[in-house]
C-alpha cells in the first residue's frame, strides 16, 4: 500500500512538470517562473562523472550532486537524467525575488548549516550571475541572497551534500553551472500561492522580532537618558582624498591598485573598503596620513571593520603627529582591544597631544603588513557624562551605545535573512544593559560567588610551577575582596586578578638536594614519567632514559626510585638533575628513542626551569589556563619534548605543548610508593633470564609482565 501511494505521489509529480526539449539559458533573463529546469556542475563533468542538482530521498531535507552516492536505493548508481523530476528545479518569484523550487520535493530550497535544504519558507533568495570560468557550457554562478556561492563541494560527512560558501572557491569549476530549461511547471500558479502565503506568514514573524528589536533598543535609550548619559563633541572632521593641495587630504604609503580605493574609506557604504597594497609591497608598515590645513591639537579617531573579511585586520595603531610633514612624534598607542571581527566600529579614546599639529599619521600594523577598513573618521575631541554613581562604568555605556547604533543600521540595512537575527541584536542590547545596572548595584552577585569558589580551588594548587608567594598574597587579597562582598564589580575585579595569577611568571622552583619525579604532560592529558634504566652486563654497567608511560601508574604501581631525580639549585638560576648513581640529566639527541644511550651524561647539564607560556610550538588555541602549573626545562636555548607514547626524543628551540609532542612538565615531589609485587626494569638488577608467567623462556620480550630472576618484572 506504501508502496502504491509514493508511486500515484510520484506520477503526480511527473503531470505537474512536463517535459519537452532541452535548452540552455543564455541571459539570466531566459528564467521564467513556469519553467522548469536541470542544473548541473561544471567540476565533475570535465571528469566524466554525473553532475546534476538533485533532491535526495534517503536524507529527505537536502540538496545533492549526482557525483556522489545514490538517489534512491532501488535505483542503482546515480545517472544524470533531466526527465528525472528529483533532478528538476523551478524558479519562484516573490516580491521581486526568485527562489529555487525542488520538483521532486514539492518545495522550496534554502541555506541551512552550510548547505542547501529543503523549506517551505525559504529563508534565501536566488540569484543567477555570470561566471569567469573557462567552461563556456557551465557559465553560471548561484547564490543566495546574492551572496553566498552554491557550489558542489564534498566537505560533509553527508555523500554530496551541496555546499554553500560566502566567496568564489579557487576551484571555479565548483561553482560553475549549467542551468538547461526541460519543461513546463503546469502548477506553477499554486506553487506561487503557496510561497506567497508561507512567506506573509514568514514576514509576520520578522515583523515581530523587528519590533522586538526596536521596543529593547528605546527601553536601552530610556535607561540612558534616565542615568543623564550625554556626549559632546566627537563630530567627524571631514577628509577628502582628491586634492593633495586642500585641507584635510588623506592618502596612503602603500595603496592597493587593483582594489578597495581610498574613497571606500570614506564613503557610508558598508560594503565597500580601503585595501593597502597586498602585492609588490615596498614599505614595511603602511600608514595613513592627513595633512589638515588646519592644526589640531586634541582629537580621536574610529574606524569600521570590512565587511566581508576573515583576517588582517589592524591589530595596532600609532598615531603621529608632525608641522612639517617630515619630522613625526608619537602621539599615542592603540594596541588593546582592536576588532577582529566583521562590520565592527572601534572608537579610540581622546587623544590630547603637547600642542597643534598640522599633519597626522596612523600607522597601522597588521600580521601580513597590509591591511583594509571599510570606514575611517577623524573626530573632535568627544566629551562624555553621566550621573555620578555610573562614571566607572563610561566604557560599558559606550560599548551599549555601539550596540544600540549597530542594531539600528542592522534594520535600516533590511538584510536580516531570519527573525533570530533580530533577536540576537536585541539579546547584546539588553544583556550589556543589565551588566551595567548590576555594576552599578551593591546586591551580591551569583556569578561573583560562584568565581570565588573556583578562585579558591586555584589558590589551594601549591608547588613546583605555580605562582610564588608574592602573586599568591596579591591574589589572596582578591578572592577575600569578593568573598566579603561579592558584587558584580568585585567578580571582575577578581577575574583579572585571577588570570593574571595565573598568567605569572614569578613561580615556585624545586628546592636544592630533594627528589623529584620530571613528568611530561600533553594537551590530552597524557602523563609520561622521566626514568633511568640500569643494565648490568657483569663487567660494567651502563644507563639509559626512558619513559614510564601512565599506562603503568594508572594501573596502581607505583614508580620506582629510578624515575626521581634530585634537583641541585646552582644559585645562579640554574638546575642540574642527578640520578642515584651520579649520572647527570641532559637533552637527549634529537630523533632519539626511549632506552637508547643519549640523555644521561658524566658531566653535569645546566637547566633553566621556566613557566610553560603559549608559543608557535603549541596547539592552536593554547592560553596561559591550560599550561598552569606546567614548565619546561631549558638548555642552551634547546627544550626536549618526548612523543606523547615515550617512544621518541624530539628536540626544538620553543617549547612543545601538543598532541604527539610535549615540552611541559611537571615537575613533583618524590615519594616512595607501595610495594606492588612487580619490579621496574630501571631498577639495577643481572638478568639471568626471561620468562612469561606461564614459565616458558622468552628470547625478545615484546611489553608485559614477566619472571625475570624469581620476580615479577614489567618489559617496556
Amino acid at each position: 500500500m506504501r508502496m502504491k501511494k509514493f508511486t500515484l505521489s510520484l506520477l503526480a509529480l511527473i503531470i505537474c512538470a512536463t517535459t519537452f526539449a532541452q535548452t540552455a539559458i543564455t541571459s539570466p533573463s531566459d528564467i521564467q517562473p513556469g519553467k522548469t529546469y536541470w542544473i548541473s556542475n561544471g567540476r565533475y563533468y570535465t571528469w566524466d562523472y554525473a553532475s546534476a542538482m538533485y533532491f535526495d530521498r534517503i536524507f529527505g531535507d537536502r540538496i545533492c550532486l549526482g557525483y556522489f552516492g545514490q538517489a534512491d536505493p532501488d535505483r542503482g548508481d546515480f545517472v544524470d537524467n533531466p526527465e528525472d523530476p528529483d533532478q528538476q528545479f523551478a524558479f519562484i518569484e516573490y516580491n521581486n525575488h526568485l527562489y529555487l523550487y525542488s520538483v521532486g520535493a514539492d518545495n522550496f530550497v534554502s541555506m541551512k548549516d552550510g548547505g542547501a535544504h529543503i523549506m517551505s519558507s525559504p529563508e534565501n533568495y536566488v540569484t543567477v550571475t555570470p561566471n569567469s570560468c573557462s567552461l563556456p557550457d557551465f557559465p553560471w554562478n548561484i547564490k543566495f541572497d546574492g551572496e553566498i556561492y552554491i557550489g558542489g563541494y564534498y566537505r560533509r560527512p553527508e555523500n554530496g551534500y551541496i555546499t554553500c560558501i560566502d566567496d568564489q572557491s579557487a576551484t571555479s569549476y565548483s561553482n560553475a553551472w549549467q542551468i538547461l530549461e526541460v519543461g513546463e511547471l503546469e502548477n506553477v500558479d499554486e506553487i506561487t500561492k503557496r510561497l506567497a502565503d508561507n512567506m506573509s506568514k514568514f514576514d509576520d514573524v520578522f515583523a515581530e522580532a523587528q519590533d522586538s528589536l526596536m521596543n529593547t533598543y528605546e527601553r536601552a535609550e530610556e535607561f540612558l537618558w534616565d542615568i543623564n548619559y550625554n556626549v559632546d563633541g566627537g563630530n567627524p572632521i571631514e577628509l577628502q582624498a582628491s586634492d593633495p593641495g586642500a585641507a584635510n587630504y588623506i592618502w596612503c604609503n602603500e595603496p592597493e591598485m587593483s582594489e578597495g580605493s581610498m574613497e571606500g574609506l570614506l564613503d557610508d557604504d558598508e560594503t565597500t573598503f580601503f585595501h593597502s597594497c597586498w602585492n609588490g609591497t615596498i614599505e614595511s608598515v603602511h600608514w595613513l596620513s592627513i595633512n589638515l590645513g588646519t592644526p589640531i591639537k586634541d582629537f580621536m579617531f574610529s574606524y569600521q571593520t570590512r565587511h566581508n573579511a576573515t583576517g588582517n585586520f589592524p591589530e595596532s595603531i600609532e598615531v603621529q603627529g608632525s608641522n612639517d610633514g617630515v619630522d613625526f612624534v608619537t602621539l599615542g598607542i592603540f594596541n588593546q582591544g582592536l576588532p577582529k571581527t566583521t562590520s565592527t566600529v572601534w572608537d579610540s579614546e581622546n587623544i590630547k597631544a603637547d600642542k597643534e599639529y598640522s599633519y597626522l599619521r596612523f600607522m597601522i600594523y597588521a600580521p601580513n603588513v597590509y591591511w583594509h577598513m571599510a570606514k575611517f573618521e577623524l573626530k573632535t575631541e568627544r566629551y562624555i557624562s553621566v550621573d555620578e554613581k555610573y562614571q566607572a562604568y563610561l566604557s560599558y555605556l559606550n560599548d551599549l551605545v555601539k550596540a544600540i547604533e549597530a542594531a539600528k543600521r542592522f534594520i535600516d540595512k533590511n538584510e536580516a535573512t531570519k527573525p533570530e537575527e533580530y533577536y540576537a541584536y536585541a539579546e547584546q542590547i539588553t544583556s550589556k544593559m543589565e551588566f551595567i545596572k548590576k555594576l552599578a548595584s551593591d546586591s551580591d552577585d551569583e556569578e561573583t560567588i560562584a568565581l570565588v569558589a573556583e578562585a579558591e580551588e586555584l589558590y589551594a594548587l601549591e608547588g613546583v610551577g605555580y605562582p610564588g608567594e608574592a602573586p599568591r598574597a596579591t591574589f589572596k587579597e582578591a578572592i577575600d575582596a569578593a568573598k566579603a562582598k561579592p558584587t558584580t564589580q568585585a567578580g571582575l575585579d577578581l577575574k583579572a586578578a585571577m588570570q593574571a595569577y595565573i598568567e605569572s611568571h614569578d613561580i615556585v622552583l624545586p628546592k636544592s638536594r630533594e627528589k623529584y619525579t620530571l613528568t611530561f604532560v600533553t594537551t590530552q592529558g597524557r602523563r609520561n614519567f622521566l626514568n633511568v634504566e640500569t643494565h648490568d652486563l657483569g663487567d660494567f654497567k651502563y644507563y639509559t632514559l626512558s619513559m614510564v608511560e601512565d599506562t603503568y601508574t594508572s594501573q596502581g604501581n607505583a614508580l620506582p626510585e629510578t624515575a626521581a631525580f634530585v634537583c641541585i639549585d646552582n644559585g645562579d638560576g640554574t638546575y642540574e638533575f642527578v640520578t642515584a648513581d651520579g649520572k647527570y640529566l641532559g637533552i637527549p639527541e634529537n630523533g632519539a628513542y626511549s632506552g637508547s644511550e643519549t640523555g644521561l651524561y658524566d658531566e653535569p647539564t645546566y637547566f633553566t626551569i621556566e613557566k610553560m607560556y603559549p608559543n608557535e610550538m603549541c596547539n592552536t588555541n593554547i592560553t596561559y589556563n591550560e599550561l598552569f602549573g606546567l614548565v619546561a626545562l631549558c638548555s642552551s636555548g634547546l627544550y626536549m619534548a618526548p612523543q606523547s607514547s615515550g617512544g621518541i626524543f624530539y628536540v626544538n628551540d620553543l617549547p612543545n605543548f601538543q598532541t604527539a609532542w610535549t615540552s611541559a612538565m611537571r615537575i613533583e615531589p618524590w615519594t616512595p610508593g607501595e610495594d606492588t609485587g612487580i619490579e621496574n626494569v630501571g631498577i639495577e638488577t643481572v638478568v639471568e633470564g626471561i620468562y612469561d608467567l606461564q614459565g616458558r623462556k622468552v628470547e625478545n620480550p615484546s611489553t608485559g609482565i614477566y619472571i625475570v630472576n624469581g620476580k615479577k618484572v614489567l618489559v617496556k
